[in-house]
């Protein structure tokens, strides 16, 4: 073991910290690192904790004594993956007074390289999307300064469009800073409890001049005595509005678009809330890209609906960050379902 005096220091530092000896086995572990990591059963290697070949090798190098000091960068696959920089150190036995050999201290990073990658995708996505709706402000401004200048019909008519370009680009915007907040927090899985009853039936009552005008109907079957759900009722709100929104605009006429929420038959654990539609359906294929930025499987529709392409991937950040999924289901022809798999709220004792 470790001096006091060491182990005292360690643990009040707030990256992980471990000590292995020459087997690689752990002997110490500081608060962080046992709060962070699985350290529950004996002789822990650091294999079991870090399952990367590239820490064991790096470790193998500060244990034989080819250098004293390594440090590198790893991503390691959780619910969210985490990004660490590992700093490996050899120690001099007598000194340690203890049979560890190395320390191996673990700093996630994650919030620096995704702030970077945010910056990075969110320039190409508005230069990208930006791109045709400001060509066509910059035309229509230009034929009001010329050809339309005194033509009142004219006028009207390119204002209108304008207006159009412009709440599209806010809403474009919008939804894009909502997505950089949502992938900054998505590690931090929410903790109160909330009914999915009341939020399908505010969600259901905002969108009734939406099923007015596009003479659909919807359908709200919720099981009795369903339990609560871990999450956040407004990230809540904004997944069953995305999802119960888009089922109303690409259901026919005169459809019915059916929302259910029970218990998970195959999992008591979590509910299932699905959204069917009467829509046209998608290909298998595109099925898996549905949840990209930007990707829409009918892309004039989807910008004649007012849309930004970014919905579902908001309602799949959202969904990480409150360790839930979703699942689709659809066929051509015959519509398509969206379904939701909550965890449900532990039972107070």
């Amino acid at each position: 073991m470790l001096k006091k005096s060491v182990r005292t220091i360690l643990n009040g530092l707030s990256v992980a910290v471990f000590a292995i000896d020459s087997e690689q086995i752990i002997q110490f572990a500081n608060n962080a690192a046992c709060e962070r990591f699985d350290l529950s059963k004996d002789n822990t290697s650091l294999f079991d904790v870090i399952p990367s070949n590239k820490c064991t090798d790096a470790a193998n190098q500060i244990l034989s004594g080819e250098i004293t000091t390594l440090s590198l960068e790893l991503t390691l696959q959780d619910v969210v993956p985490t990004t660490f920089r590992l700093i490996l150190t050899r120690l001099d036995a007598q000194r340690a007074g203890s049979e560890a050999r190395a320390i191996v201290s673990l700093e996630d990073i994650s919030h620096i390289r995704e702030a970077e990658q945010m910056r990075i995708d969110f320039v190409a996505n508005v230069s990208h999307e930006l791109r045709s709706p400001l060509t066509s402000l910059s035309g229509f401004i230009e034929t009001l300064q010329g050809a339309a200048k005194d033509d009142p019909a004219a006028q009207t008519r390119f204002l209108r469009l304008m207006e159009y370009d412009a709440n599209r680009m806010s809403r474009l915007i919008g939804d894009l800073l909502s997505l950089s907040k949502l992938q900054a927090s998505e590690r931090v899985a929410p903790n109160k409890s909330v009914g999915i009853d009341a939020i399908l039936r505010r969600v259901k009552a905002s969108l009734e001049p939406l099923t007015k005008r596009e003479q659909t109907q919807v359908s709200l079957t919720i099981s009795d005595n369903l339990p609560m759900v871990i999450g956040d009722a407004d990230e809540l709100t904004q997944v069953f509005q995305n999802l119960i929104e888009n089922g109303i605009k690409y259901s026919h006429p005169n459809s019915t678009v059916s929302i259910t929420a029970e218990l998970d038959p195959s999992h008591q654990d979590q509910l299932r809330i699905s959204i069917r539609d009467t829509g046209e359906g998608i290909e298998a294929t595109q099925i898996p890209r549905l949840t990209e930025r930007f990707y829409r499987v009918d892309k004039g529709r989807s910008r004649d609906m007012g849309g930004t392409g970014l919905g579902l991937a908001i309602v799949k950040h959202i969904l990480i960050r409150h360790r839930a999924y979703l699942h689709i289901d659809s066929e051509l022809g015959q519509g398509s379902t969206f379904s939701v798999f909550l965890p449900i709220a532990p039972t107070k004792t």
